[in-house]
């Protein structure tokens, strides 16, 4: 922090995981009086779309516009003053209820920024109160909050989408069996993904302590929105910011291990992030975003790769990638042949956790090839 003047071309890094973007961008466009979607936009989506994102940093023009006294619908479509409201029941949440649906739109909870929230899915930004009502964040003061919420949709109406959402909580399961970096149990029900937020911490009665958080994408100092990014700069900025860089590195070398054998190929640079404590402390978040998108019917290709010899079509050769972090990784050989022996149990560890039966049938060859390629690395040079 400096009281330096800065001319910049485009926005600071870090902006850009504020600002709106995906579902959540467009959802604020039109609350916005059908604001066009281009550049001249961010100012204004900023200055209203950046109250409450994850992290512990947010706009203050955005708070100040929350009015709480706007009326809004309660579950009998009565309008009370949102600081009056009741909440609403789970299941008036998760089957959509109309009026819970009219009140989403009109407090702008469509996901309104950060690495965690952004994306096409349709996401709501919830909490709970002491009763377990759910009311929009930013609407209760921090000592009746219970817990914090994302609630996920599905992308689109396709059986697949669902199917995706669906997975989603059990391949989070899959990589904690797999000792992966992975928060509290997600809750799957009637097409909606209730999320726990790991970027807040309910402290009983004391102000919720709020986790600084920034994406993988900011960290590097990209700031340009669906720029192809590869691993290796990713990595980078993650060698150097990191206080574990060796620990971090590992795991998001393994994160991507269970990206390729289990199809989630929407892995881009804004589904990884970083915590960044009071204390100065930097390490990577939970796991978020792991699910089978190789079943998204608008085909997604795999989004971040690794640069030169170390990927050919979208599959990567383990051992040219740790012999290019060798130094980084004294143990790395292995700690990923052990990773490997995790994969030859694999399909009976995704069963467990409940993976659909015809996803693990469809990625056995991917689980079989790079859980031998992991094997074979403690005889590399």
């Amino acid at each position: 922090m400096d009281f330096t003047q800065h001319d910049e071309p485009h926005w600071p890094a870090f902006a850009l995981d504020l600002l709106p973007s995906g579902y959540g961008r467009q959802q604020w466009l039109d609350l916005l009086l059908e604001l066009r979607d281009a550049p001249s936009a961010d100012w204004p989506l900023l200055l209203r779309g950046t109250a409450f994102p994850p992290g512990n940093l947010r706009i203050a023009e955005a708070v100040a516009a929350k009015d709480l006294s706007t009326l809004v619908p309660t579950a009998i479509g009565e309008l009370l003053p949102m600081a009056e409201h009741p909440g609403f029941a789970r299941e008036e949440v998760v089957a959509r209820q109309q009026h819970f649906v009219e009140y989403a739109f009109q407090q702008g909870i469509y996901a309104s920024g950060a690495s965690d929230v952004q994306g096409i899915a349709p996401k709501l930004l919830l909490v709970q109160d002491m009763h377990g009502r759910w009311h929009a964040e930013g609407v209760l003061p921090d000592d009746k909050v219970a817990a914090f919420w994302i609630l996920k949709r599905p992308r689109g109406r396709a059986e697949a989408d669902r199917k995706i959402l669906r997975n989603e909580a059990a391949y989070m399961r899959l990589a904690r069996a797999l000792g992966l970096k992975v928060f509290a149990e997600l809750k799957w029900e009637n097409d909606a993904l209730f999320i726990p937020r790991f970027d807040r911490r309910v402290r009983g009665g004391k102000p919720v302590e709020r986790i600084g958080m920034e994406s993988l994408c900011s960290l590097a100092g990209v700031a340009e929105y669906g720029k192809p990014l590869s691993h290796d700069l990713l990595c980078r900025a993650l060698l150097q910011y990191s206080s574990h860089p060796e620990a971090d590195l590992l795991e998001y070398i393994q994160r991507d291990i269970l990206n390729v054998v289990f199809g989630n190929k929407d892995n881009h640079a804004r589904n990884t992030a970083v915590y960044r404590f009071e204390n100065g402390e930097v390490t990577l978040t939970p796991l978020f975003d792991f699910a089978p998108m190789y079943l998204d019917p608008e085909g997604i290709a795999r989004v971040c790769r690794w640069e030169g010899d170390a990927e050919t079509a979208g599959t990567p050769d383990w051992g040219v990638i740790l012999d290019r972090y060798r130094n980084h990784l004294p143990e790395g050989a292995t700690r990923l042949r052990q990773f490997g022996k995790k994969l030859q149990q694999l399909p009976a560890i995704a069963r467990e956790a409940g993976v659909d039966d015809d996803i693990i049938e469809h990625q056995l060859p991917a689980i079989t090839a790079h859980a031998k390629q992991l094997l074979s690395l403690s005889e590399r040079k």
